[in-house]
């Protein structure tokens, strides 16, 4: 079943919840904030379902709420931002920070994250530094789980051994948007699966692979102790040790390189990353003309061929949805999610309209 809530109290809901978990208020606002805006761009795998993880994870002590991360400069152009367990929004800033400053005078800058909590959508990430008015960046990101979230099984395996490795590509471009890529190395994101579980909805097929090695639509399957699934890598039944190579690299990069642990150590837990800028201002064309490139091969890219349609760029529907979403007031959320939320920030239920 599913609750409705306006979108102003679920935000004073769930920042009083977060408070009440231990997170200064200001912080708690910022985390809520971006957690919301995905809930209504349609995003909720990364939505206000993570308040229940975070909740849980100051509970057991892997994610400290009163912590700020902090950056080390090792090279003129390379960093590490030790997240510290704190929220994963403020590694994102210090990540975007310490690229930002090494750009002004570096072509190249790589920053190394370890000890980060659930970053969420790393897109924001891309998007800030892709599109800043006065220094935008080519960026490339690469992310881990350190030795958690083994769920994704190599073609033909029936052990997960990797997670979902999502990975960013940005763009900046004399379009309104960047060009934003932010993705799963697996056919969904986990948190999708759970959404759907919460949901009590069957998944489509192409998500999870069963013990049988036959698909699975139970999402139920993937939390069961032992696991009786797996979750499908990009490219399918056909094609899927594309999407799993994707995820090795991605292990090799965000744990072996920048040294934030990885799967063969299963006692680490929380987001590792390495973190990639190119200042196009420092390339041989110069800024503008990167930028008017971009958007030609944008225009390029757009004709389908079909008259009055256009295909879209990597990120431009969620530019479309979060221009929309500022007319939206009402938010929908499973009934379970919506009452667990209520409950940590010391509320009863108070009958919402439930359909």
């Amino acid at each position: 079943m599913n609750a409705d809530i306006a979108v102003d109290e679920m935000r004073e809901l769930a920042t009083q919840a977060l408070q009440r978990c231990g997170a200064p208020s200001a912080r708690a606002r910022q985390v809520i904030d971006d957690l919301l805006e995905n809930e209504q761009v349609g995003y909720p795998s990364h939505g206000m379902l993570r308040l229940l993880d975070y909740a849980a994870d100051i509970r057991s002590g892997a994610l400290d709420p009163a912590a700020l991360p902090a950056i080390e400069q090792t090279a003129a152009n390379i960093a590490i931002v030790d997240g510290r367990r704190a929220f994963g929004i403020l590694a994102r800033q210090s990540i975007a920070e310490a690229l930002q400053r090494m750009c002004r005078e570096q072509p190249l800058a790589m920053v190394c994250l370890r000890h980060g909590h659930h970053l969420g959508r790393l897109a924001a990430l891309g998007r800030e530094l892709a599109s800043a008015a006065r220094q935008p960046l080519a960026v490339m990101g690469f992310c881990n789980f350190q030795g958690r979230g083994q769920r994704v099984a190599a073609p033909g395996g029936r052990l997960g051994r990797l997670c979902t490795n999502p990975l960013l590509l940005a763009f900046p471009s004399a379009d309104a948007d960047p060009v934003v890529l932010d993705m799963s190395t697996t056919a969904v994101s986990e948190g999708y699966v759970r959404r759907r579980a919460q949901e009590g909805a069957a998944l489509p097929s192409g998500c999870l692979v069963g013990a049988d090695g036959e698909p699975a639509l139970d999402p139920a399957l993937l939390y069961a102790q032992p696991p009786q699934a797996t979750m499908q890598p990009l490219g399918g039944a056909l094609a899927g040790h594309k999407g799993y190579g994707l995820a090795v690299f991605i292990e090799l990069l965000a744990g072996a390189l920048a040294g934030a642990g990885h799967v063969a150590r299963p006692e680490d837990a929380g987001n590792g990353g390495l973190f990639l800028a190119i200042n196009p201002a420092l390339a041989p064309s110069g800024l503008a003309a990167v930028k008017a490139e971009a958007a030609a091969i944008a225009r390029h890219c757009r004709e389908t061929g079909q008259a009055g349609r256009l295909a879209r760029m990597p990120g431009e529907g969620y530019a479309e949805r979060r221009r929309a979403a500022a007319a939206r007031a009402i938010l929908t959320l499973p009934a379970a999610t919506l009452d667990a939320i209520r409950h940590l920030a010391g509320q009863h239920q108070e009958n919402p309209h439930v359909e």
